[in-house]
Parts: C-alpha cells; sequence; structure tokens
C-alpha cells in the first residue's frame, strides 16, 4: 500500500428523525459523500445533500466540494 491520496465520490441515502405531532418521523434523502482516502484509510468525509431534481445550487455545492477534496489530494503529505 502507498502514501497514495484518493477522493471517492458515493452516492446513498441518509434517514433523519424528527419530531412529529405522534412521535417521531424518519425522513429519507439523498446525497452524495465525498470522501477523503489516504493510504486505504478513510481520513475524512463530508456529506452533500442532493434533491430528488437536483437544483443548481446543489451541482455548485457538490462541485465546490469535489474541488476541495482534489486539491486535497495534491497537498504534500507531510504539511
Amino acid at each position: 500500500m502507498t502514501d497514495e491520496r484518493q477522493v471517492r465520490l458515493r452516492l446513498g441515502t441518509r434517514a433523519v428523525s424528527a419530531p412529529a405531532e405522534f412521535g417521531r418521523e424518519v425522513v429519507q434523502y439523498t446525497g452524495i459523500t465525498v470522501q477523503r482516502v489516504e493510504a486505504g484509510e478513510l481520513v475524512d468525509q463530508t456529506w452533500v445533500p442532493v434533491g430528488a431534481t437536483p437544483t443548481f445550487a446543489d451541482d455548485e455545492a457538490l462541485i465546490a466540494e469535489w474541488h476541495q477534496a482534489l486539491r486535497w489530494t495534491q497537498a504534500r503529505a507531510d504539511v
């Protein structure tokens, strides 16, 4: 295994429990997890929610997070 840095994008669904009129309600929503992996180990991840029909704002949030993660792969590992 090398000290290579990688960025992984994973589409998934998260569930959130919230108070409701009669107990609690579980709401599920789709998003993309941007993972930062170094030497095969997950070192950080960020969840970027996206709607069923992603908006321009959804797209921009994902692009910004992805860009930041890609810049991280180019940073020196010992900095």
